[in-house]
């Protein structure tokens, strides 16, 4: 084998089956030569150059498993026929309806259509930040965005790819039975979706560095900077008719969390960091949460101005959905995450003060 490299063994995973994923012997016979790369002891900062745009790669992966699970999710329900209409289910002669209205299956079908959507813009967005580094000419704008950027990347790894398996496993459930077997896609799109939320740094790891790393990063600038970003959507949202409640929750949510980042940075430099850290999940979590607001807020006002202008049948029906997305997630799912932010700023010990033997086993 060349330079004493061998491989002694396919994995056998849950998913990706076309990537045969494989274990290496790296000089077994003593007679295997490495090749520096860079310089030396150096090796861990190149490294992170590639880890980040590989961390960018993940969420867009597990994003594509999420896209095709809700695409396949929403045309099974227009067609699987099942049940009466909840309204009228008293009625003998009233028919059989496509599981589509009803009212469960909506809500998983709207669940699953708003974190496509948000994670879909975030990862342009974080491409777009990337084309501004690319193009721009002046270093202060550059390292602006770049900073944006570095904040976002355990967002958009780490959060995307915890919704994007939810996503997928709201699709199995849509499809009942039949989204169990192998006959059908889902199944196949929550096994590959999984391994999104371990590799190139497992989930935990990217809510450890937003914590550790990316809060207090050049003194805390590029979280500044990137509330301010958000701070002018919701000032476009708040003039346009009809999205002025929807700005005012995100502006409220965005302002909380502001509270809540400046505690956790302040407790993980506290002797209560191992507190701090048991909570940098729940803490990505929430930082996910207000994004997505910020960017369905952001289509939402897109949208309405496009319906203003008197859109087409088929682009009225695409935009009024954003608008119903926005909504959705603004009066159903961020409420959830200001229960959330207030766990968070308790920083219970509960989890870093109970005994090891106490977790039984």
């Amino acid at each position: 084998e060349f330079n004493d490299v061998v491989c002694t063994g396919i994995e056998e995973k849950t998913g990706i089956h076309g990537n045969s994923t494989c274990s290496l012997a790296l000089g077994g016979k003593g007679k295997c030569r490495g090749t520096l790369l860079g310089e030396e002891h150096k090796g861990m900062r190149a490294m992170f150059l590639m880890m980040n745009e590989a961390r960018l790669l993940v969420g867009l992966q597990g994003f594509g498993c999420a896209s095709s699970a809700y695409m396949y999710a929403v045309n099974y329900a227009r067609q699987r026929i099942q049940g009466k209409h909840l309204l009228k289910m008293m009625d003998k002669s009233a028919p059989s309806v496509p599981i589509i209205q009803h009212p469960d299956v909506r809500r998983q079908l709207i669940t699953m259509k708003v974190y496509v959507e948000g994670m879909r813009s975030l990862l342009y967005y974080v491409g777009l930040c990337e084309d501004k580094i690319k193009i721009s000419e002046d270093a202060e704008e550059k390292a602006r965005y770049q900073g944006i950027v570095d904040v976002l990347i355990p967002i958009a790894k780490g959060y995307v790819t915890d919704r994007a398996f939810e996503v997928c496993s709201h699709g199995v459930q849509v499809y009942g039975g039949y989204g169990y077997i192998r006959e059908y896609p889902v199944e196949q799109l929550l096994r590959d979706c999984r391994i999104t939320m371990i590799y190139e740094g497992t989930n935990g790891i990217q809510a450890m560095d937003l914590l550790g790393r990316k809060l207090g990063l050049n003194k805390g600038k590029p979280v500044m900077d990137l509330l301010v970003e958000m701070q002018k959507t919701i000032k476009m949202a708040g003039e346009v008719s009809g999205l002025e409640d929807f700005a005012a929750r995100v502006e409220e949510a965005v302002n909380r969390l502001g509270e809540v980042a400046l505690h956790m940075g302040t407790t993980a430099m506290s002797s209560k960091a191992l507190n701090a850290f048991a909570f940098a999940h729940p803490f990505m979590e929430v930082c996910g949460d207000v994004v997505m607001s910020w960017m369905l807020l952001w289509r939402a006002t897109i949208a309405t101005r496009g319906l203003e202008k008197g859109a087409k049948k088929k682009d009225a029906a695409f935009y009024q959905g954003q608008v119903k997305s926005a909504e959705f997630f603004l009066y159903s799912i961020l409420p959830v995450t200001f229960g959330k932010m207030k766990a968070i700023l308790s920083t219970n010990g509960a989890a870093v003060e109970i005994a090891e033997d106490s977790f039984g086993g």
